[in-house]
């Protein structure tokens, strides 16, 4: 049964949130990289996880800060999902508000999130990837867990 409800949340916050198709959704590039946070995780991969920032945000906050947010990332993915979710649904992609300081400190232009619905043994959560734009070029600024 409360898999059922969840089911249903997790639709009814995709219809809700986006009209646009399940293929055009599951192909958008922001997406793909959302999902492919998630083998970072398991992963504990450092330098993917380096790479999905914009390098001033990585000289700002530091490497040892980002490896830290990112080990206590992997540890929870462990320990929420057992490094491998039953399921998780994209419920939709808008615009976002830009952070005003790095509109500023960094040129974004744009920004987007990716909301997800994530199933796992432990815990299931509604959550998102953030994204700015800096020319061309899509960087996270928020990462899900």
């Amino acid at each position: 049964m409360v898999n059922v409800i969840r089911i249903l949340f997790a639709s009814l916050l995709f219809i809700v949130w986006n009209p646009t198709s399940a293929s055009e959704i599951e192909d958008d590039p922001l997406v793909k990289r959302c999902l492919a946070l998630f083998e970072i995780y398991k992963k504990n991969d450092l330098s993917s996880f380096l790479n999905g920032f914009p390098s001033q945000v990585v000289a700002i906050l530091g490497e040892d800060t980002l490896k830290k947010q990112l080990n206590k990332k992997h540890i929870k993915f462990k320990e929420d999902y057992n490094s491998s979710p039953k399921e998780i649904l994209i419920t939709g992609i808008e615009s976002i508000q830009s952070h005003p300081k790095a509109v500023e400190k960094i040129g974004v232009e744009e920004s987007k999130e990716v909301s997800i619905y994530i199933d796992g043994i432990n815990i299931s959560r509604v959550d998102g990837c953030k994204f700015d734009r800096i020319k061309t070029k899509w960087y996270f600024s928020d990462t899900p867990l």
